[in-house]
């Protein structure tokens, strides 16, 4: 009788090849947990600069922002993804055509569509969840360290990170405000009387920690996307300190929107599973609809003016999609720059046919397991909430950032590199 043949046994690799791939693994590792931590704390760094040593201008800023996206190059290369480079172009003809018909070039506009294209390409990349989770980890240590600082010892922590000055060296406030606040901190530093802070008000007090993002805004947008990360996770294990980190984080800063959004998120996560979390991709037209409905029934702008909470800003945001007429809603016409009006400001800036293009491809991403898939869920509803009361944050590199990095990692699909055998996720990639 003929026996089939046994399977040939594949040789083990040498130690040596071990050691290669160990140190590639290493490396990788060093350099996406630089550019993590550089894309959050950049600004806490200019900001102890303009303090001790020089002032500050919004050039310098640009000028980090493109060493920090020029680190990202070395795992660029590593894989071309057409699809992003046909995003690419396609948004850079596009606002050149919106710049000839408005006769003013946005260069803020190629800026926020680079951040997103750029670190989505380089999660995509990297591809490995532990990876980012270690990176993410170490960017965590580093917003709680300066956080507790910050609120343990706050007149110390602004002799040399004085956020008001940086903040008018680069052109983001009107020094004029100097003559009327006592704190060395951003606007928003402080919870005013009447208002009172939400979360633990008889133990934090009016104080809002920002850590190294200078703004509790930011680091509320940072909390909500860790919140994500952990929640979206299979097995709890591996997303409980991001769910914890995040709480703490939403709590130093009085965090409003982050306890909406992370409150959110676990509702989705307990009683949304399967295909019903692609219903999330109506969560920008729902937005949209509640905003325009609190605008056509709010009858003047005096309720924005007296009652700066969260029915004023979304009437805020609803009075203002309620001027978009044909043309506005092509990005053609706008005189009127949104600050508080997300949604106003991404129509304006891009156009609505630009806007539909990317979230149906944010949605049409080749989702390889559930991690990913309530990821992604879990992104739109930040996504549609953010905008609903922010203008320029969602933009901003020390959110935008990590939320596409995060993104294009979930997919759990790293480019391959010589040595390395193909990834195909981890424990969670079910």
């Amino acid at each position: 009788m003929n026996y089939p043949q046994a399977c040939p046994t594949i040789p083990p690799l040498p130690a040596s090849a071990h050691l290669v791939r160990e140190q590639r693994w290493l490396n990788d590792q060093r350099l996406v947990t630089f550019i993590i931590v550089a894309s959050v704390g950049y600004q806490a760094v200019l900001c102890l600069l303009n303090t001790l040593v020089l002032p500050m201008s919004r050039s310098l800023v640009g000028l980090a922002e493109a060493i920090i996206l020029m680190a990202c190059v070395p795992l660029l290369v590593r894989r071309l993804l057409p699809g992003v480079v046909i995003l690419a172009c396609l948004a850079a003809a596009m606002l050149c055509l919106l710049s000839i018909i408005n006769n003013q070039v946005n260069v803020k506009a190629f800026r926020d569509i680079a951040i997103p294209l750029c670190y989505f390409w380089l999660g995509c990349n990297i591809g490995r969840l532990e990876l980012a989770d270690r990176a993410l980890k170490v960017a965590i240590c580093m917003v709680l360290a300066m956080g507790m600082f910050e609120l343990l010892l706050l007149d110390r922590y602004t002799r040399w990170f004085d956020i008001f000055s940086y903040y008018v060296s680069i052109g983001s406030i009107d020094p004029a405000m100097d003559f009327v606040r006592e704190d060395r901190l951003q606007a928003n530093g402080m919870r005013p009387e009447g208002i009172g802070r939400t979360l633990l008000p008889g133990l934090l007090g009016p104080h809002r920690v920002s850590s190294v993002f200078l703004e509790p805004v930011s680091l509320g947008n940072f909390a909500s996307l860790c919140a994500a990360w952990g929640l979206a996770r299979t097995h709890w294990r591996d997303g409980i300190f991001f769910v914890v980190a995040a709480v703490i984080m939403m709590v130093l800063c009085d965090s409003r929107f982050a306890l909406m959004t992370v409150s959110s998120f676990v509702v989705l996560r307990l009683l949304v599973h399967g295909s019903l979390l692609n219903f999330c991709i109506f969560a920008p037209i729902a937005a949209i609809l509640l905003l325009l409905v609190i605008g056509y029934t709010t009858p003047n702008e005096t309720g924005r003016i007296l009652n700066d909470d969260l029915q004023g800003r979304l009437a805020y945001s609803g009075w203002s999609l309620l001027q978009f007429d044909a043309l506005k809603l092509l990005g053609i016409g706008h005189t009127k720059v949104y600050y508080d009006e997300g949604y106003a400001h991404t129509l304006a800036t891009f156009g609505l046919p630009m806007a539909l293009v990317f979230w149906c491809s944010f949605w049409l991403l080749p989702i390889s397991s559930a991690t990913s898939q309530r990821f992604r869920a879990m992104v739109s509803l930040y996504i549609a909430l953010i905008l609903c009361i922010s203008g320029f944050s969602f933009f901003a590199l020390k959110s935008a950032g990590l939320l596409w990095f995060l993104v294009g990692c979930s997919l759990q699909k790293p480019a391959p590199t010589p040595g390395q055998p193909s990834y195909t996720g981890g424990k969670d990639a079910s």
